[in-house]
């Protein structure tokens, strides 16, 4: 273990592997990730792996995914890795109750340079045979989003940042850092101390934890999802996209052979959370409705993934007043994979020159949730 470092990032997710990179990028190497389990053991390993431009509640968010899909564009030329990305498409269906804020969406993806076309039931019939429209008013379709494969991003990022001089240290866990006179010292692990100038909280549903070390409540609801994954089921085409259920929050895509579909945000204190059997009724209800072939397939797989959510659904990035050397890079909810590449970009801006220079990041910070933020 490591006695010291220039910086110590917490977690070996996506979001911490991606700072990693773009630290060593920028020159800094001298970095230690300290990880509890393995690479990508936490919620970056159990994503629904989809790269999307259409998932995006508002313009900050917009313009933050354009940017990371970009990069992905280029992310085997410029990493070393291949990241499966795999064009299906993005379909989401709209009840009339939610027909209005789905054609909202589609309106400000367009005005921002989004591929996004609206749809009618009948329309949405043409191009998805297998769904049931009764019900639905309102469709829309953007033919750029697709599959990605998170585990090659985590392994290329970590990877090139080990190539550069990066220290990761797997089954490690972090148990506090250490402050003098409002000033970081260093971090406290299961295997020693690491004496450090700079600690970036990239922990992921387990940054409200790092958080309390340093009596900082970081405002991190953390919720669950269920994932589960079908055996082989050839009624339904694997060629079909990725479809959402705007009212009830439900997803379906192609995997492999079988399909794989998503539903429920279930606030939980249980950061190591089993699969959730109990959200099972719930997610097939919404299936079968929606594609009622799904009735006929058979369960492969499934998890249950923690989606570390903040209250306006925008990450929580940049320095915390009153701990010198802190940088926060969390709360990216259901958005890390596709964010990697901006998260860790800014984070590593911040830690390297005491602001980020890609974008304003004024609207992420902490701060924004109350002038003071809770201490204790």
């Amino acid at each position: 273990m490591p006695a010291t470092a220039e910086v110590v990032i917490i977690g070996a997710g996506v979001i911490g592997c991606s700072t990693a990179y773009h630290l060593a990028r920028l020159g800094i190497s001298d970095v230690v990730v300290l990880e509890m389990n393995q690479v990508g053991s936490g919620s970056s390993g159990k994503s629904a792996s989809m790269l999307s431009l259409q998932a995006r509640p508002d313009e900050l968010c917009v313009r933050m995914a354009l940017h990371s899909y970009a990069r992905y564009m280029h992310f085997e030329e410029e990493v070393g890795a291949p990241v499966d990305f795999k064009k299906i498409g993005w379909l989401s269906v709209a009840t009339e109750e939610s027909a209005e804020h789905l054609r909202q969406s589609a309106e400000l993806l367009r005005s921002l340079g989004v591929r996004t076309e609206e749809l009618s039931p009948e329309e949405i019939k043409h191009r998805y045979p297998e769904l049931n429209v009764e019900d639905v008013a309102l469709g829309t379709w953007g033919p750029d989003d697709g599959i990605i494969d998170p585990h090659m991003i985590m392994w290329g990022y970590a990877r090139r940042a080990r190539e550069m001089g990066v220290r990761v240290q797997e089954n490690v866990r972090a148990t506090q850092i250490e402050v003098r006179q409002g000033r970081v010292q260093g971090v406290a692990t299961g295997e020693g101390f690491i004496a450090c100038g700079t600690v970036v909280n990239a922990a992921g549903p387990w940054a409200v934890e790092v958080g309390r070390w340093v009596g900082l409540e970081i405002p991190i609801i953390n919720a669950a999802r269920t994932i589960v994954v079908t055996g082989p089921f050839p009624a339904i085409p694997s060629d079909r996209p990725f479809v959402e259920d705007v009212t009830v929050e439900w997803y379906c895509r192609p995997e492999g052979p079988g399909m794989l579909m998503g539903m429920g945000v279930v606030p939980t204190e249980e950061l190591d959370v089993p699969f959730r059997s109990d959200m099972l009724d719930g997610l097939l209800d919404a299936a079968v409705h929606r594609i009622p072939v799904l009735e006929q397939a058979t369960m492969l797989t499934g998890w249950t993934g923690i989606r570390p959510l903040t209250p306006d659904n925008h990450p929580i990035l940049g320095p915390v007043a009153g701990v010198d050397g802190l940088v926060l890079n969390c709360g990216w909810g259901g958005m890390g994979i596709i964010q990697a590449p901006l998260a860790g970009q800014l984070a590593a801006e911040v830690v390297a020159d005491g602001y980020a220079s890609t974008m304003d990041i004024g609207p992420l910070a902490v701060e924004r949730f109350a002038p003071d933020p809770a201490r204790h």
